[in-house]
């Protein structure tokens, strides 16, 4: 079980199942609940246990993903990070294959369930294309510069963002005659939750590219692609420092157009804004794959620090 786990990359699906229960209770119920439609108490129309079946459907693929990229990765990490590796010394392949098809087999179940209970089956569909995504992603984009970056930045973001729209369609169909009425719309909590998927795609992207760095030695002795082998560590360390420098003004523009109290001023100041510098400088300053480790982790806590802005914001505000 413990080394299933460690396969499955537990504590990042913990951070997936945190996420979604963020952005479920800590941005749309309380927005919905606060969007004036007259003497009209607001409530969530998404059920609690297709709730759950949304959720086990994003981590069970989650799962899969991973699974299925450490089935392609063994060669490359048993030279980065041998004391990881787990498919092959004590998960067969096989089994390792087997469970990846499980994961997603219930995952895409899952899903169609949640799907059918905001009655459009076919988002089923988008659970699919996530899972062959990954599935390409392992065998094909992960070796190429940048764009397998893109692509793991993107599903990280999807994942606030799709919680947000099964939570939104069945409360604006709901609702949506006295919304209209009131000349209202549920879009400011899309935009919240989307503004949300942009930070998270921004920082994991910048996290993607530190982490090829980190790799370059063993991606390049098994034939990778990625950017910091097909540019050079010099220009990849100027992307990634023009993409820290695009997370701190993004930052700061939020700061100024969308932030009125002051914890959220000083939240996003101390604890995302002054991380993200020092994050920068210690990047800037790296030479060794133990150095930009800590870069990686850095970027971690600094995504961490994001997802629960919107808890404290809720209990403080």
């Amino acid at each position: 079980m413990k080394d299933l786990l460690q396969l499955i990359r537990y504590k990042n699906l913990a951070i997936i199942l945190c996420t979604m229960c963020v952005v479920r209770y800590g941005i749309v119920y309380p927005m919905a609940a606060y969007t004036p439609l007259g003497l009209v108490t607001t409530e969530l129309q998404f059920s609690l246990f297709h709730f759950i079946m949304l959720v086990m459907a994003t981590v069970c693929i989650s799962a899969a993903g991973y699974i299925i990229n450490d089935y392609f990765d063994v060669s490359a990490d048993m030279m980065n990070k041998p004391e990881k590796v787990i498919i092959g010394k004590r998960i067969s392949r096989r089994k390792a294959m087997m469970l990846h098809w499980i994961f997603n087999g219930v995952g895409v179940v899952c899903g169609a369930i949640a799907s059918i209970a905001i009655g459009h089956l076919y988002f089923s569909l988008i659970f699919v294309f996530i899972a062959g995504l990954l599935w390409f992603y392992s065998t094909t984009f992960s070796k190429e510069p940048l764009i397998g970056n893109i692509i793991v930045a993107l599903l990280v973001a999807v994942v606030p963002l799709i919680t947000a729209v099964y939570e939104l369609l069945p409360l604006n169909f709901f609702y949506q005659h006295i919304l209209i009425s009131r000349f209202q719309s549920f879009t400011p909590i899309l935009m919240w939750c989307f503004g949300f998927s942009v930070f998270a795609f921004l920082y994991s992207l910048i996290r993607e590219i530190v982490k090829d760095i980190e790799d370059l030695e063993g991606d390049a002795a098994y034939g990778r692609n990625t950017l910091p082998i097909a540019f050079g560590i010099k220009i990849s360390k100027i992307i990634v420092l023009i993409m820290y420098g695009i997370s701190i003004a993004a930052l700061i523009v939020v700061q100024l157009l969308y932030v009125s109290e002051l914890f959220s001023y000083l939240y996003i100041s101390l604890a995302l804004a002054v991380p993200t510098i020092i994050s920068a400088y210690l990047f800037y300053k790296a030479h060794t794959a133990h150095e930009y480790h800590r870069v990686s982790s850095s970027l971690k806590l600094i995504l961490i620090a994001g997802l629960l802005y919107v808890v404290l914001r809720n209990i403080c505000v």
